[in-house]
């Protein structure tokens, strides 16, 4: 594919291809820039030192009744300004105002409470869609009510309360959002951060403290003034040409010459890496998404997937003082390349005497832990299920399953449902005519059994909770659904697929039907900030009762529509009798249309009553009634047209009988 600079640098730096659109999948593209920085503003390679997130620390630590310690830590999601590029500023947004977020470190065992605030404004500042938050803290097998369920959302002034168990081995966890169809673009703007868990084992054989690094690794694109360009290219990924590490373009990292540990999180919401150094040498891979592998890896490059952290040691010994290694970056198919995202950052080592305290520091290891999850035997499992990924009419699917769908269904939809302990096998085959798409699935950790009916590959023989299915690629995955009951997510972690719509649900040992104490939206609500969270109560077992969604429940509108002023949940209570709002909101032109939301009384479980009418405010041409529907003893409420109006809607106005507006932009995909 051949393309001109002018072609490369579309309005906002958006993208070399955003003018094509992507019909089919890229092979490769090349091109200088898709940045429309002027050249004293675009960041050079090796210039900036890399930095380390600050590690957060817990603000109370209490004893629970078990006699186990908990953490509680509290940060603030909130807008902020990032040094990126020379002479200019970045807005993002971040957890406690920077990108990445700060770093939780625990021991395993010692549970934590993470008070999630959000404080971001109403609307994103450049792309208008609602800032509700979810926060997925990737790789822990949290309960489903603190998993960051997609719709689990929390809005402008409120905050949920996250409790994790930590019960898990050693490994490199993330915390990022994973609020419902926007999660590509607020983790893009920055929401994410590193998670290290430790135990015993790994920290007995290890470097530790300063030798052991964590590498957040991801691409942006800039417009003229500094700010984040943004282009999913029709859904199909965002590349940028500017690589950063820790948020900074191409750092520069002095080293001793010993044997340093890297953390390796792949934060690009699209682009995959083949990371390799300059001077050719293996490196020694030790750990995957899931912790330790049974026997340290020892490879040249690996491919490096989206949400896939790699734990990598570097030996420095072998290099004279004064000599820069660089990590580069080889990449893989269906990528765009540009003139400096073959480079990654570079080591610098010094001279400085060598600090040999602490374990791993001279001598590579080879045998290392055992799991659970690499003992499973393909003989163990119970049920092989076959789903594929794949692209239909626009849409991203997943075993022929959209989110929308689950949504619909009120949550009960269900790509599978393995029982407690049940051990299954999944093939996940990508044979659909081209993209790479790395699938996560909460709560376990996998073993890969093969790929193409061949062996895995070497970096990827360890415990994983993300698998890279590339190209006419197909993975079989060993897993056991241990430690929780409830429903949880499959999904794409090329962002822009799962938003458009790449995300499913599976349930483990219960019937979706049936009332859920572990239900992810229900079971847990935010609350306000700065005040008590209520006291959640479990149902007992056998009985009906559903925690009624309160008023922290927000739309998943985009920018506003209308006059109508936007409010936040705080106003909200304050000036309307109840609380309307949508949460999907969809037309698909000569197909179909679908609105769902709540309607309910501020802080009432009691059944409401609420008739919700539905407008199209679509902008330039006057509002017109498209239905009405009325909402269950619950408040929720759903509305379903087919083949619905002959013209586009774009957005869509709800009114309830009892009082309260809501406005709502609507997918057109």
């Amino acid at each position: 594919m051949s393309v001109t600079r002018r072609q490369a640098l579309q309005i906002g730096g958006v993208g070399i291809i955003g003018a094509f659109g992507l019909a089919v999948p890229l092979t490769s593209v090349n091109a200088k820039s898709a940045s429309q920085l002027a050249s004293r503003n675009m960041p050079k390679p090796y210039q900036r030192t890399l930095s380390i997130p600050e590690i957060l620390k817990p603000r109370n630590t209490v004893v629970d009744p078990d006699g186990r310690k908990r953490h509680l830590y509290k940060i603030e999601q909130k807008a902020a300004l990032a040094n990126i590029v020379p002479g200019l500023s970045t807005p993002i947004l971040g957890y406690n105002g920077t990108f990445p977020g700060p770093t939780i470190k625990v021991n395993q065992g010692e549970r934590i409470t993470l008070e999630m605030d959000n404080v971001l404004p109403l609307f994103h500042p450049q792309w208008g869609y609602r800032l509700d938050t979810s926060t997925h803290l990737h790789g822990s097998a949290s309960l489903p009510q603190f998993d960051g369920y997609a719709n689990d959302l929390t809005g402008r002034d409120y905050c949920k309360d996250y409790e994790y168990p930590n019960f898990q081995p050693a490994r490199t966890l993330w915390y990022h959002d994973h609020a419902v169809h926007n999660t590509g673009q607020s983790v893009y703007s920055g929401l994410a951060a590193q998670y290290h868990l430790h135990d015993e084992v790994e920290g007995n054989i290890l470097p530790q403290g300063k030798f052991d690094v964590p590498l957040t690794v991801s691409d942006a694109m800039f417009a003229a003034n500094g700010a984040l360009g943004y282009n999913d290219n029709t859904h199909s990924g965002l590349w940028g040409d500017v690589i950063l590490v820790n948020g900074a373009p191409w750092p520069v990292m002095k080293v001793q010459r010993r044997i340093y540990r890297f953390r390796i999180l792949n934060a690009s919401i699209a682009r995959s890496y083949r990371f390799s150094l300059s001077t050719g040498d293996a490196m020694t891979i030790v750990a995957t998404d899931g912790g330790l592998m049974p026997a340290a890896q020892q490879v040249t490059s690996w491919r490096h997937g989206g949400a896939e952290r790699y734990e990598v040691l570097i030996d420095f010994s072998k290099y004279p003082a004064g000599k820069r290694v660089e990590l580069r970056n080889l990449s893989n198919k269906n990528n765009v390349d540009y003139d400096f995202t073959g480079k990654v950052m570079a080591f610098d080592v010094t001279d400085e005497p060598v600090d040999t305290s602490g374990p791993g520091a001279r001598v590579l290891p080879t045998l290392l832990a055992p799991s659970m999850t690499m003992s499973l035997k393909a003989s163990d499992s119970v049920k092989t299920r076959r789903m594929r990924v794949k692209r239909d009419n626009g849409i991203w699917t997943i075993g022929g399953m959209t989110w929308d769908e689950v949504v619909e269904s009120g949550y009960r939809k269900v790509l599978a449902d393995p029982d407690l302990d049940d051990v299954e096998i999944w093939e996940i085959e990508n044979s659909s005519g081209g993209w790479f798409h790395p699938v996560h699935i909460h709560l376990v950790d996998f073993q890969v059994l093969s790929r193409n009916g061949q062996a895995p590959f070497a970096h990827e023989k360890g415990p994983k909770d993300v698998v890279y299915v590339g190209e006419g690629e197909t993975v079989r995955l060993l897993m056991k659904f241990e430690h929780n009951r409830g429903r949880y997510m499959i999904h794409c972690h090329n962002l822009p697929h799962e938003d458009h719509d790449m995300m499913a649900q599976f349930s483990v040992g219960i019937d979706t039907n049936d009332p859920d104490p572990n239900h992810p939206v229900d079971a847990v609500r935010p609350h306000l900030i700065n005040q008590p969270a209520p006291a959640q109560s479990a149902p007992a077992e056998g009985t009906a009762e559903v925690a009624s969604p309160p008023a922290t429940q927000p739309a998943e509108a985009a920018a506003p529509v209308t006059t109508t002023p936007a409010t936040s949940s705080a106003e909200a209570l304050a000036g309307q009798k109840d609380v309307v709002a949508v949460t999907t909101a969809r037309h698909r032109l000569k197909k179909d249309m679908t609105f769902a939301g709540t309607s309910k009384f501020a802080g009432s479980t009691a059944p409401t009553s609420a008739t919700v009418v539905l407008y199209d405010v679509t902008p330039g041409r006057a509002a017109t009634r498209l239905g009405a529907v009325k909402a269950s003893s619950l408040g929720a409420w759903t509305l379903n047209v087919k083949p619905g109006p002959a013209t586009q809607v774009t957005a869509v106005k709800a009114e309830s009988s009892i009082g309260g507006t809501a406005t709502a932009r609507v997918r057109t995909s």
